[in-house]
């Protein structure tokens, strides 16, 4: 998986993570992106927006089907809910982490074959340039055929 061209694409076809510069650094078993601090993503204090730190936390949730899905083409991950807990000022880039194993997605895939569905939850650090830790959201997510 070429994480630099799959960055660039998911920026250049939403503008929230092309104002974000979101950057793909690692998609295996540890999931990871950097949101970036800028004019667009900080807020009237110049610490990152809560709606940025939300983005980097939940855009984990796409990522690990976008690697692991065997039938991407039939399956579409949605957000269920998401809960953020805010734990310090973002006054940096941030980088959001979560893990999803090769076990996981074993048995993510073996449930969509016999059933057509999936639910997960992550829980995902979001960490600034010092490596505090700003922001942990967690998130339940749906897997369906959405589309028919």
């Amino acid at each position: 998986m070429d994480l630099k061209a799959l960055s660039a694409n998911i920026c250049e076809n939403y503008s929230l993570y092309g104002n974000a510069g979101l950057q793909i650094l690692q998609a295996d078993e540890t999931f990871k992106v950097k949101v970036e601090l800028n004019p667009e993503t900080e807020n009237h204090v110049h610490m990152m927006h809560a709606a940025y730190l939300f983005a980097g936390g939940e855009f984990l949730g796409g990522l690990v089907p976008m690697r692991h899905l065997a039938k991407p083409e039939k399956f579409q991950p949605v957000v269920r809910d998401l809960k953020i807990e805010f734990k310090a000022p973002a006054m940096s880039s941030v980088t959001a982490e979560t893990v999803f194993s090769q076990a996981q997605a074993d048995e993510m895939n073996a449930a969509l074959e016999k059933d057509g569905r999936f639910d997960f939850t992550l829980v995902a650090d979001l960490k600034d340039e010092n490596g505090t830790l700003v922001a942990q959201t967690t998130t339940n997510y749906a897997i369906r055929n959405f589309l028919g």
